[in-house]
Parts: C-alpha cells; sequence; structure tokens
C-alpha cells in the first residue's frame, strides 16, 4: 500500500510500540519521505484513550507562560500585518490567544477536542474556543489571516486532511506556523528499545499517531497548496537524549508504567483552578530570554527534537 504521508513510497515494518499500556500496535516507515505511523492509524475511540486526564493543572500552573507566548507572536505578526483574525489550535484555555489579543488589534479564535478545555477557557480567558477539529472548524473560508498549529498535527489521525482545511480558511496570503516533532527523533527511543529488548515500551510521545520527517512534513504542505517560507530545527538538547546519548536517557522508559492515576483538577471549578496561577512574572525579562533562545534554531539541522515552520497560502 502507497504511503499515506507522499503517497508514493511503500512503507515497511519498523517497530513496535505502545498506543497506551497494554496496547502494542505497529509502526511502519516510509522510505521514500521518511515519514512512521501506525498501521493501520487507530480509530478514535483508541485515540481518546491516550488522553485520559483532564490536564487542567498544569494550564494553570503555566498560565503566564502561554500568555507570553501569545504577546512575542503578536509582536512578531506586527510587521507582517498588525491587525486581522488569528487561529489557535489546540488551544486548550486560549491563554496563548489571550496574550495575542492584548498585544494589537487582532481577533482571536481557538479549536480544542476537550469541551470542557474549551469552557474552562472562555470562562477564564474569554475567547472564542470552538470545539472540534479543523475539518468541522465553524468559521467561512478565507475568513482567518495567521494560524497556529502547535504539536497537535501529530496527534491527527489524517495529516493531510487538516491542513488542508487550515488552508481553506486562509485568506490568500495568509500564513500557518507549525510547531511539530521531529518525527525519526520522536520515534528513536521507541524504535531502539524495541531492537533491544524484543518488546514495546512505553516512552514519551504518548497519543502521537504520525512521526513526521522534513520531507514529510513539506511534502504534506505542499500537497495542500502551501508555500513553505522557513524551516527551523531547535531543542538540540532533548534531540541528544531521544538518541539516547546522555546519561540514563532511556532510563525512564524501562520502568512498567503504573496505573493511571485522575488528574487533580478534575471536579474543580475554575474559580479554583486560578488559584494555582502564580504571580505575574517579568515580561521585559521573559521577552529577552526568549528572543535569545530563538537565536538557537538552525535552518540546516536535522538533530534537534522539533521543527517550526512557516508557510503561506499563495
Amino acid at each position: 500500500m502507497d504511503c499515506i504521508i507522499c503517497l508514493e513510497g511503500k512503507p515497511g515494518p519498523a517497530c513496535k510500540t505502545l498506543l497506551y499500556p497494554g496496547a502494542v500496535r505497529q509502526i511502519v516507515e516510509c522510505p521514500a519521505c521518511g515519514a512512521s505511523y501506525y498501521d493501520p492509524v487507530p480509530p478514535v475511540e483508541e485515540v481518546t484513550r491516550c488522553y485520559p486526564h483532564a490536564y487542567f493543572t498544569d494550564f494553570f500552573k503555566q498560565y503566564w507562560k502561554d500568555l507570553f507566548k501569545g504577546r512575542l507572536l503578536a509582536e512578531d505578526l506586527g510587521s507582517w500585518r498588525p491587525e486581522g483574525v488569528v487561529l489557535d489550535v489546540g488551544c486548550a484555555l486560549g491563554t496563548f490567544l489571550a496574550g495575542v489579543r492584548g498585544q494589537g488589534r487582532r481577533t482571536v479564535l481557538g479549536l480544542e477536542y476537550s469541551e470542557a478545555a474549551a469552557r474552562a477557557g472562555r470562562e477564564l480567558n474569554g475567547v472564542d474556543i470552538a470545539v472540534g477539529g479543523l475539518d468541522a472548524a465553524p468559521w467561512a473560508p478565507a475568513s482567518v489571516d495567521f494560524i497556529q498549529i502547535n504539536n497537535v498535527l501529530e496527534h491527527e489521525r489524517d495529516p493531510a486532511s487538516a491542513l488542508a482545511a487550515a488552508a481553506r480558511l486562509l485568506k490568500p496570503g495568509g500564513r500557518l506556523r507549525l510547531v511539530v516533532p521531529n518525527g525519526p527523533v520522536d520515534l528513536r527511543a521507541s524504535a531502539d528499545l524495541w531492537r533491544k529488548l524484543g518488546r514495546p515500551v512505553v516512552t514519551r510521545h504518548g497519543g502521537h499517531l504520525f512521526f513526521l520527517s522534513r520531507r514529510a512534513l513539506e511534502r504534506l504542505l505542499a500537497r495542500a497548496g502551501f508555500k513553505v517560507l522557513s524551516v527551523k530545527n531547535f531543542h538540540f538538547k532533548l534531540g541528544a537524549k531521544a538518541r539516547g546519548w546522555t546519561p540514563g536517557a532511556y532510563r525512564a522508559f524501562l520502568r512498567e508504567p503504573g496505573p493511571l492515576s485522575q488528574d487533580p483538577s478534575a471536579g474543580m471549578s475554575v474559580a479554583e483552578l486560578k488559584n494555582l496561577i502564580g504571580a505575574e512574572p517579568d515580561w521585559s525579562a521573559y521577552r529577552l530570554k526568549a528572543r535569545w533562545r530563538r537565536l538557537w534554531r538552525s535552518a540546516d539541522s536535522q538533530f534537534g527534537y522539533d521543527f517550526e515552520i512557516l508557510a503561506e497560502k499563495p
């Protein structure tokens, strides 16, 4: 069967891994584009088992970090389009969007799969958050100026369809910012330990259905009609750890996973969860550090754990 990413290569077995504890599944790899993915792609009811927690706690704890990231994006967009509509796919509580909205004249929209997260985000941040994926987005075609898809595409059951839907939503000349794991690096621990142990183990890529190389990402974007403007590779320390090159890198993966515990935020009201938001840190210091870290992103490397791609709809 042809590769579902590039439509050309003939994928072959790569390794077996655990979709979630107890669910052993086959991963295949395409020699043409370098993409790896579950074969068959798990059905929705299995995918939902990868996300058992309400997961609100962490998003309240990192409230200021997410808000400041939104401010940074708003600054970046200022020299391109000082106003317009920004959509964040997989927006959780919409805190990032609240940061974007607070810096300039922009309308912000969010998409989130979790109804509970969307409801909490509307209450906390007053952001327009729709529930569902890009295929079911409730906004008109060619109505959005900028779309961010941050660590979401690898969770999609059909990445090509998701990117095509994003292209439909964008205005001509609109842009997409895609942040996604470097697939071969993301899968590295699972593949290494499968070969070494002869059994699958739980690693850090829980819920990732696709492991997309740079070649695969560029082909997907071309299929959706995008022009790639830039590709940056980053998180080099994590890239070394994922390859097993740092002391004890794989040690945690060798332990049998314990039973899934209930998220402590389950059942808590938004008013109670607000208590997890700490004092506002210094924005100027955060901004300076964030700008400095961005200098350590390479257009030529594929060593780092993540890619950041900027693409445009012609």
